[in-house]
């Protein structure tokens, strides 16, 4: 598994920042040191369904957070029904 890195909080509290700012989203990529698609897929990522007041969607860090959170309980192995429970002779 070669050339995955997850965000910390933090990098996204300063893309939710930048892009607050009005900083164009190949600035805030070349500044994080992370590529453009992987920028544009964090933005869409935090999308809160709202808009700045110039017209770009805004990007919510907390849930983005949120999201990568539940996207991670979600991965594995799912447990099989009534896994842990013994038939009862």
């Amino acid at each position: 598994m070669a050339g995955y890195a997850f965000r910390t909080f933090d990098e996204r509290k300063k893309i939710e920042d930048l892009w607050e700012a009005g900083t164009p989203a190949k600035d805030i990529a070349t500044k994080l040191n992370i590529s453009a698609s992987a920028l544009y897929t964090e933005l869409r990522r935090g999308q809160d369904g709202t808009r700045l007041p110039d017209q770009r969607r805004r990007y919510n860090a907390d849930l983005a957070q949120l999201r990568v959170q539940q996207s991670l309980e979600r991965r594995g192995r799912k447990a099989a029904k009534g896994a842990g429970e013994h038939e009862q002779l």
